[in-house]
């Protein structure tokens, strides 16, 4: 699909240049929402977002094509002109801008990101590449991290997951009574195969979030099924007192504040949660508002609560179709040396929980080391602590995101 305003000739679209910046900052390690940022005309930032998406889903491919006719491994191609190649490409052949556009901006686009000098290299490129006609569905993800889910899944639940990854996500919302949104396909949301209350999946909507009929109003919000089930598991009452001990961006905390529960939403950064704050604002939800840092200043309460949810920091690996690039900005090692961080935060923000209380530990990834790994731990420390139920969505079953969850009861 092709999206954005037409540039005026010898111009290059704002929009490629944004999504170019943004890829480059991926490259070292940074996500893309961050790195689009905002400023941008409707159009182009829409347009940004497409390129930058696109390319990050898949990537495989597109580096494959480049290496093939390059003659060079990617990692060899200096990272201005392999981005300006990627995204391309990408136009190229995922969507639908006309090919002398897509030749012409991806070679406007390399001289803009300082590469000038390979803008031939990039057109002979372009000129001659032509993505895999038939790629393994797993091409798009990294072979270390497809040999993790393989091992544990197997081929055929693994490639169809590939498959969803690569694909865009539908929009998750939580609303009480199915949003009418016009043009668009309203299901109910599942999570590892079973309903999730006041969930929905919105297809097809192109525009952004704040548009939706019912947002301003607080009538929803944004929130994957798989997240609402977790925060569901530590089944929370009217009156009780629970805290959400790494809160930001606060779905969880809505969720929860839903119950009519006194909710705390503690974080270490004060920027997400007034963020958060905002949020409980527009929803009419009513919560208390807490920085700690769990790692470094941990909080004990005077009065432990009937309930403690963490929703610890993990490598996100379960919302790859959501945020895909991260699948490139993760390293093998990275699970173990997260677990170490998890476990740490959740020691501590458990001995808020009272006794005869619930304590729910949950992460988006499915990778054990940062879910029952961490868990396990934790029950060898404490005898007081006793596994109750736990809530893993991978391989997911539809379109929610893969997350592990336990519930633990504080013994008397």
């Amino acid at each position: 699909m092709s999206r954005g305003r037409r540039s005026p000739p010898g111009t290059l679209n704002p929009g490629r240049l944004a999504a170019g910046r943004a890829l480059m900052e991926v490259d070292r390690g940074g996500h893309l929402d961050d790195a689009l940022g905002a400023g941008l005309p409707a159009t182009d930032a829409a347009l940004a977002r497409h390129l930058a998406w696109t390319v990050a889903r898949h990537r495989g491919q597109l580096d494959a094509a480049i290496q093939r006719t390059a003659r060079r491994p990617v990692t060899r191609v200096d990272p201005p002109v392999r981005t300006a190649l990627r995204v391309g490409l990408a136009e190229l052949h995922l969507s639908r801008t006309p090919p002398h556009a897509a030749v012409d901006q991806a070679v406007r686009l390399v001289q803009a990101l300082g590469a000038g000098h390979a803008k031939g290299f990039v057109n002979a490129v372009l000129r001659n590449g032509a993505l895999p006609p038939d790629p393994a569905p797993t091409l798009n993800h990294p072979g270390w991290l497809v040999d993790r889910w393989t091992e544990r899944y197997g081929p055929d639940a693994v490639a169809a997951w590939c498959r969803r990854n690569d694909a865009p996500a539908p929009l998750a919302v939580v609303c009480r009574g199915a949003p009418e949104v016009e043009g668009c396909g309203v299901r109910p949301a599942t999570a590892a195969g079973r309903p999730v209350p006041d969930a929905w999946w919105i297809d097809d909507f192109k525009g952004a979030v704040t548009q939706l009929p019912g947002f301003e109003e607080g009538a929803l919000w944004v929130m994957d099924p798989a997240a609402a089930a977790v925060a569901d598991l530590l089944d929370a009452r009217p009156g009780q007192r629970v805290l959400d001990a790494c809160a930001a961006p606060g779905g969880k905390t809505l969720r929860l504040a839903a119950t009519s529960a006194q909710v705390t939403a503690a974080d270490r950064s004060p920027s997400r949660l007034e963020r958060l704050q905002g949020s409980l604002s527009r929803t009419g939800r009513s919560a208390t508002v807490r920085v700690v840092d769990w790692e470094t200043d941990p909080w004990t309460p005077t009065d432990p609560f009937d309930a403690v949810l963490v929703d610890a920091p993990c490598t996100g690996l379960g919302t790859l179709r959501r945020h895909p690039e991260i699948r490139w900005n993760r390293h093998p090692t990275d699970p173990a040396a997260m677990a170490i961080r998890q476990l740490a935060i959740l020691r501590a923000a458990a001995r808020a929980a009272r006794p005869g209380g619930t304590l729910v530990y949950a992460v988006c990834s499915p990778e054990p080391e940062e879910g029952p790994g961490v868990v396990s731990r934790l029950l060898q420390e404490r005898d007081d602590l006793k596994m109750d139920a736990e809530l893993l969505t991978a391989p997911p079953h539809a379109d929610e995101d893969a997350h592990y969850a336990a519930r633990l009861l504080v013994m008397e």
